[in-house]
């Protein structure tokens, strides 16, 4: 749907719709500026981000029409009711238009589609939002794009890069923020160390899914889940060192595709190499985190893990994550960004012992040690889509530096 106050807008030239291949989105921040650019990259229209809101929006309809849609902010804006009927006025009826804004009411957001407006979108914009609600409705679906929980995939560059120490209190912080329910896929069927950092026995029935999934109905899979708490679970196998595994990858996808329809978020603890079944996590992985350590291995392994995510997952979904960053020894941070040709994407520092003491009483670490969940507020924030704090978030990438 676009605007369509047809009594009170002015006749515009007719042009042949096809001609109008731009999107012109004018916003306010830097932050949702990026999650538009990333969230749209791709598409066949050209994308024009400038910064401003919607009355700057109206100004450039007054003498350009040639659009295949509109974005504009009303974050700033006194009385968006009357910037959106002044829009009206000049916005042809098949140039689709979507907002952008502060409130994040139920009935505000009725009001505004009430006028003809196609989408509005709360801030903060993030990424996978404009993917997932805004593009579909702009430019269609992403056939790629399949429905059901949000995958989001942690693997190491080395070992020892705290990627399950990562994934375990990412997935704990998830459910804490968001009030959904969050399920720990640990795919280290063979020591994983997920289940005893969370002071629990891994289930069964994990390797049985993965290597038959004609034997994994929802019902299987809920009896091998573990109750962490009342949002969390935690699927996980410990099978002997020298068991020869088979998993397929049809059973990963069938697995991953119950979890997802039972799940808001699915926090896989990845495996590195990437063998079909790992890969097939990845493909649908909405967020992949690279894990590494301050070190020359950690950066070599990091800048051939990301190349091989990227040819799966896409660029605008890898994530770099340098993990005890301050480390006694361990590279600076300058050195760190000249190894991978740009920065972490987010940093987190060495946090101390308290993290070695949080494995041992079998406890998430974020309940002995409080900073963590700072640090992991940038990462809840861009997967999640919703405010963590009172700051912006610290991706870089998404800040276009």
């Amino acid at each position: 749907m676009s605007i369509s106050v047809a009594s009170e807008r002015s006749e515009a030239p007719k042009t042949n719709v096809v001609t109008r291949n731009r999107i012109a989105a004018f916003v306010s921040d830097d932050i949702s500026a990026a999650a538009l650019r990333t969230g749209l990259d791709g598409v066949t229209q050209i994308l024009d981000v400038r910064r401003g809101d919607i009355r700057q929006a109206t100004r450039l309809l007054e003498s350009d029409i040639e659009f295949h849609s509109v974005i504009a902010d009303i974050s700033n804006v006194a009385d968006p009711m009357t910037a959106i009927a002044d829009l009206a006025r000049v916005c042809p009826a098949d140039v689709a238009v979507a907002l952008i804004g502060e409130s994040a009411d139920l009935a505000f957001y009725r009001q505004i589609i009430a006028q003809g407006i196609l989408e509005y979108l709360a801030k903060p914009l993030t990424r996978d939002a404009v993917q997932s609600v805004l593009r579909p409705k702009l430019v269609g679906s992403d056939p790629d794009q399949d429905r059901g929980g949000h995958v989001v995939a942690v693997c190491g560059a080395q070992g020892g890069a705290g990627t399950t120490s990562i994934a375990v209190n990412l997935a704990m912080q998830l459910a804490e923020t968001t009030k959904a329910r969050v399920a720990l896929l640990d795919l280290h069927l063979q020591g994983g160390e997920s289940a005893v950092m969370l002071g629990v026995k891994p289930g069964q029935g994990l390797r049985i899914a993965l290597e038959d999934p004609t034997r994994a109905d929802t019902l299987f899979v809920e009896r091998a889940a573990i109750e962490v708490n009342d949002k969390v679970r935690l699927i996980a196998a410990d099978e002997p060192v020298d068991a020869e595994l088979q998993i397929t990858e049809a059973g990963m996808r069938h697995i991953l595709s119950v979890l997802r329809q039972r799940f808001n978020f699915i926090v896989v603890d990845v495996p590195v190499p990437l063998t079909p079944p790992i890969k097939a996590v990845v493909s649908v992985a909405r967020h992949v985190l690279v894990m590494l350590e301050p070190e020359v291995t950690g950066l070599r392994n990091s800048n051939a893990l990301r190349k091989a995510m990227t040819a799966i997952a896409g660029e605008n979904r890898v994530f770099t994550v340098l993990n005890r960053a301050n480390r006694p020894g361990g590279l600076d941070l300058a050195s760190v960004t000249h190894g991978l040709d740009s920065p972490p994407d987010i940093v987190i520092p060495d946090l101390g012992k308290k993290m070695t003491e949080a494995i041992n009483q079998g406890v998430p670490a974020l309940q002995l040690v409080p900073p963590l969940r700072r640090h992991l507020a940038p990462l809840v924030r861009e997967i999640a889509g919703i405010r963590t704090d009172g700051r912006k978030s610290l991706f870089k990438r998404l800040l276009g530096r």
